[in-house]
């Protein structure tokens, strides 16, 4: 009996003693983990929103989303302002990619064009789906103002609102259009609220 109590007691002591740290360790940094990923989006909404010198969040964003399943990719929306006038919305996004979770940040002016998108935090496969932050994917999204829905496309592409897909990486290709559209439904809804006032 005591062959099995000794080990298992030093064993519960060291779990103990190392959930501890970790506990400590995470009180210790997730501040400074906040601030960081607090910085890395505010760079983000300026590079894809250049023209705007401060942002200001929509907080009526939650009443378009849940009206909308295709619209849940969008988590925020921000009004891009250069001194009072608005330029613009910045929507911060999150799809289901093939690695997992994609971050997403879609810029979109005033006339409805697409500024920018640049993706954030993901873990894409290395070669492949990684390719979706490289310019000739990426770029394909900017400066185009859709008249149709965005797809995507396996062969050359015939209008701006095909995506060719990156070869090998279908479902990041498709992840990404989703939740560029995702952006553009969601400002085309805020566009309305704002006309029906």
């Amino acid at each position: 009996m005591r062959d099995i109590v000794k080990p298992t007691v030093v064993l519960l002591l060291i779990c103990s003693i190392v959930t501890l740290a970790l506990a400590f360790t995470n009180t210790l940094t997730k501040d400074k983990i906040d601030e960081a990923a607090r910085i890395e989006e505010d760079n983000a909404k300026r590079e894809v929103l250049a023209l705007a010198e401060s942002f200001e969040e929509i907080q009526a964003l939650d009443a378009i989303v849940n009206r909308n399943e295709a619209l849940s990719p969008v988590k925020k929306a921000f009004v891009g302002l250069k001194g009072e006038d608005v330029v613009g919305r910045v929507f911060i996004t999150e799809t289901k990619g093939y690695g997992g979770t994609i971050k997403i940040t879609v810029g979109i002016d005033s006339e409805g064009t697409i500024t920018k998108v640049k993706i954030g935090d993901n873990n894409e496969t290395p070669g492949l789906g990684a390719k979706a932050k490289d310019e000739p994917f990426i770029s394909q999204f900017e400066n185009i103002a859709p008249k149709e829905r965005l797809t995507v496309v396996k062969n050359k592409k015939s209008k701006d609102e095909e995506i060719n897909a990156i070869s090998g990486a279908t479902i990041t290709s498709k992840a990404v259009t989703k939740a560029v559209q995702a952006a553009l439904d969601v400002n085309a809804e805020l566009e309305k609220a704002e006309g029906d006032l």
